[in-house]
């Protein structure tokens, strides 16, 4: 009887605080999301390497208030698994943009200027976009 009585206290607490903060529960839930997608990015793109320009790619991460990403990253399609990647990219990237919604984020609506790649050292990098 006595672990009923414990069931149905913690029960309540669950449903009381499903009431008090469901965006926070959620928004907590979502980063959580995010951040997992991105370390499985991550993970996916490895080393990056290459043997010369011809292996590297470039893609953009999350959303910006005002449009684009959040961020590029470099990537090596010799040793990678592209469709992979693709599909982490683009869930991470909905996800971003559900967060950015959800937040109601305002920014300066300036949008990021891609970069180039090189593989410079047998790794595709980041080049700075030239002005």
């Amino acid at each position: 009887m006595r672990g009923l009585a414990v069931a149905v206290v913690l029960a309540g607490v669950g449903a009381l605080c499903g009431l008090c903060a469901p965006a926070t529960v959620a928004a907590q839930s979502d980063a959580e999301d995010a951040l997992r997608l991105r370390n499985e990015i991550t993970t996916a793109i490895g080393e990056a390497r290459c043997r010369n320009l011809v292996n590297c790619r470039i893609v953009g991460l999350g959303a910006r208030p005002c449009g684009g990403p959040e961020e590029y990253v470099a990537y090596s399609i010799w040793d990678t698994d592209r469709q992979h990647i693709a599909n982490l990219v683009f869930e991470y990237n909905l996800l971003r943009e559900d967060m950015m919604f959800d937040s109601d984020a305002v920014g300066t609506c300036e949008q990021l200027q891609e970069p180039g790649i090189d593989c410079i050292h047998d790794r595709c990098v980041i080049v700075p976009a030239a002005n």
